[in-house]
């Protein structure tokens, strides 16, 4: 898979963007830096109800769709459907955020245009976990994928959190909260932190948290357990 050229430890960006383009297979580092700028958006940024800030969210996302359905080499009518409907979406996105920014009332913002949002967002550790147990020899792209899959689950979660709090009478955490905090708990609860600074009301989203926390276990026991075991077969100690 991955060898390392010592003649040439640092590349740049554009010769990374390009080998992508020419050869996307098993390559998640764009997937990755997608993900990494969604959460990095959702977590700086107050969506609330506007269809304007949550833009720059959706399209992040959306990119890190599209990107994974390269990468794991899925066949291309799957890849051109994937695509169609990110586009679709942002456009939707777009085109209410612009009817927002003239003044048109009444325009209620769905997290992220709602239930297939939630599917799509939670594609990507499906498609990228599933791809990742196919490599036999542990690589570089291996690892870079596993990194992904688990940052995807967070924002997957946070994607979830908001859409339960945009559905139910009752506010997630008891009170209303920035939706930069779906990000902030997910991500404390997927690495089990267990901060409690901020902690759901009600049944569902306490079991929902909670999903959460065992999940991110899971993950750590069977995927990167499987990583780690098939990168010691591939370098057996002397």
């Amino acid at each position: 898979m991955d060898t390392l050229d010592p003649g040439r430890p640092h590349r740049s960006s554009r010769e990374v963007w390009h080998d992508w383009l020419r050869d996307p297979v098993d390559r998640f580092g764009v997937v990755l830096s997608f993900v990494v700028a969604t959460i990095a958006v959702s977590a700086l940024v107050e969506v609330g109800d506007s269809w304007s800030s949550g833009l720059l969210v959706t399209v992040t996302s959306g990119a890190a769709l599209v990107a994974a359905t390269r990468a794991v080499g899925i066949r291309s009518r799957w890849r051109r459907f994937t695509a169609v409907v990110v586009v679709l979406v942002v456009a939707i996105n777009v085109g209410m955020a612009l009817l927002e920014r003239v003044g048109v009332e009444g325009i209620a913002r769905v997290n992220s245009v709602g239930v297939l949002w939630l599917v799509l967002v939670l594609a990507v550790p499906v498609l990228v976990i599933r791809r990742i147990f196919a490599h036999q020899v542990v690589a570089i792209r291996t690892i870079v994928g596993a990194v992904t899959a688990y940052l995807q689950i967070a924002v997957a979660y946070a994607v979830l959190f908001h859409f339960i709090d945009t559905w139910t009478a009752t506010p997630f955490f008891g009170t209303e909260e920035p939706s930069t905090a779906y990000m902030y708990v997910s991500l404390t609860t997927i690495a089990t932190l267990g901060l409690g600074d901020l902690a759901p009301v009600g049944d569902l989203p306490r079991l929902i948290l909670a999903s959460e926390a065992v999940l991110g276990q899971v993950f750590l026991v069977t995927v990167v357990a499987v990583v780690v075991s098939r990168f010691a077969e591939a370098h057996p100690r002397p």
